[in-house]
């Protein structure tokens, strides 16, 4: 069964990494990159300092540092314990992965660090603008998911290091804000939606 499910991830990453065009090329290469999404990054900090003034900006600032901390750590202990290859450092279909300026990543991607911090973040902002239209709400999800795409797109994480990522962003993210809650419930408990 562990032999089925890996051809399938295999097949499935081959699939959506080989459907390139140059000018995605360049989007992509750049999507993965943290400065691009910078004035993303301002808007949503001007909205909550707008929402909770620099206090408690400063309070879920400190959250989302923590949060990416424990996300970026853990991703790092399982790709050095599990030392399962990258797509690009992978000799069997390393020779059919399309690649961008040369962009192989480190020797090991299991799982995906992007996916989890970035999946980590938006459910984290998901949770703390729960008053806000699930429209609005959606597009930290639409942020996350890009940047994850990107990954696979690049050719250096399977379809699986983005899902167990994603998961564990998800529970991070959870974990994080309800922790929030529960230290700052005298500051934050009003305005956060529990």
């Amino acid at each position: 069964m562990f032999e089925t499910l890996k051809d399938f991830d295999t097949t499935l990453f081959l699939s959506l990494n080989n459907h390139y065009t140059p000018w995605l090329d360049v989007v992509m290469f750049n999507v993965s990159k943290v400065w691009v999404f910078f004035p993303l990054f301002f808007y949503w900090i001007f909205l909550i300092f707008k929402k909770y003034g620099v206090k408690k900006l400063l309070i879920l600032l400190v959250c989302i540092g923590v949060l990416v901390a424990f996300t970026d750590q853990t991703t790092n202990r399982v790709k050095h314990a599990v030392k399962r290859y990258r797509p690009t450092h992978n000799i069997e279909i390393g020779s059919q992965v399309h690649t961008v300026n040369n962009y192989r990543g480190g020797q090991y991607g299991f799982f995906s660090g992007h996916s989890s911090n970035t999946f980590g973040i938006a459910m984290f902002l998901f949770l703390v603008f729960g008053k806000r239209s699930i429209t609005f709400r959606s597009q930290f999800f639409i942020w996350a998911a890009t940047v994850a795409y990107s990954r696979i797109y690049l050719g250096v994480h399977y379809p699986s290091d983005i899902f167990t990522g994603f998961l564990l962003g998800l529970l991070f993210g959870f974990l994080i804000y309800k922790l929030a809650n529960y230290i700052f419930k005298t500051k934050l408990h009003e305005d956060l939606a529990l």
